[in-house]
C-alpha cells in the first residue's frame, strides 16, 4: 500500500455516490434521493470539490441515501474522530490486509473470516449463499481482466495495516476472483480511532 497523496471527507464523499450511481442495487434509490432533494445530477457527475454549496449537497444526499452523519442504516455507529483522509494504491500484496464489514452475506461468503480472497474461493466453488447467484461476481472479474477499471473504493483503518471495506463490496470481491489484476488500484483511506473502528465494524 502506498500513500499516493492527502484526500478529505468531500472527496471521499462524491466517490462514494459516483460509485453508487453506476450500482445496479442503488443507483434508481439515489436518483429518486436526489430529485427529491431538488438536486442537478452535476453535484455528482460534474462535481466541484472547492465549491462549499456541492460539498454540503453531496453530504445531505449522501445522509438522505445511506445514512452518512445521521448514524442510521450503513453508517450506524460509524467513526467521528478522523486524524487523516489520504489517496492510496493497493497491489495484490494487500489482499490479506483487506475486511469485509460484519454482515451477514459477507461472514458466509468468506466462511466468517470476513476476507475477500476466502469468498473467492467459495464463488469458484460453485457454493451459492442464501441461493444467490455468483454470477455478477464472474462478469465482473472477467470486466476487470479485459481491462475494464471501476470506481475507487473506501476503506477505513487505524494504522494502515489492516483495512476494512465500507463502500465498494462487491468489486472488492471481484478483485479478489483476479487478484493478478489488483495492481495500483485506488481506494480513499479514512484513519480513525481503533475503538470506534471496532464499535463501527
Amino acid at each position: 500500500m502506498k500513500i499516493l497523496r492527502e484526500s478529505s471527507e468531500n472527496e471521499m464523499i462524491l466517490e462514494f455516490l459516483k460509485a453508487e450511481s453506476t450500482s445496479e442495487r442503488f443507483s434508481q434509490q439515489m436518483k429518486k434521493i436526489m430529485e427529491k432533494l431538488g438536486f442537478d445530477e452535476n453535484v455528482v457527475f460534474s462535481a466541484n470539490l472547492q465549491s462549499e454549496i456541492e460539498n454540503m449537497q453531496r453530504k445531505k444526499l449522501l445522509g438522505e441515501f445511506r445514512g452518512y452523519g445521521l448514524g442510521k442504516d450503513l453508517f450506524e455507529n460509524f467513526p467521528t474522530k478522523f486524524t487523516e483522509w489520504s489517496l492510496c494504491s493497493f497491489s495484490s500484496s494487500d489482499l490479506e490486509q483487506i475486511r469485509y464489514i460484519d454482515y451477514s452475506y459477507w461472514n458466509e461468503l468468506s466462511a466468517g473470516t470476513g476476507k475477500p480472497l476466502i469468498a473467492a474461493e467459495t464463488i469458484r466453488s460453485g457454493m451459492r449463499i442464501y441461493d444467490l447467484s455468483n454470477d455478477g461476481f464472474c462478469h465482473a472479474a472477467e470486466y476487470i481482466k479485459n481491462g475494464g477499471a471501476f470506481s475507487k473504493l473506501f476503506f477505513l483503518t487505524s494504522d494502515y495495516e489492516n483495512f476494512v471495506i465500507v463502500e465498494g463490496h462487491f468489486r472488492m470481491t471481484a478483485y479478489a476472483l483476479v487478484p493478478e489484476c489488483f495492481n495500483e488500484i485506488e481506494v480513499i483511506v479514512g484513519k480513525c480511532d481503533r475503538d470506534e473502528l471496532n464499535l463501527w465494524m
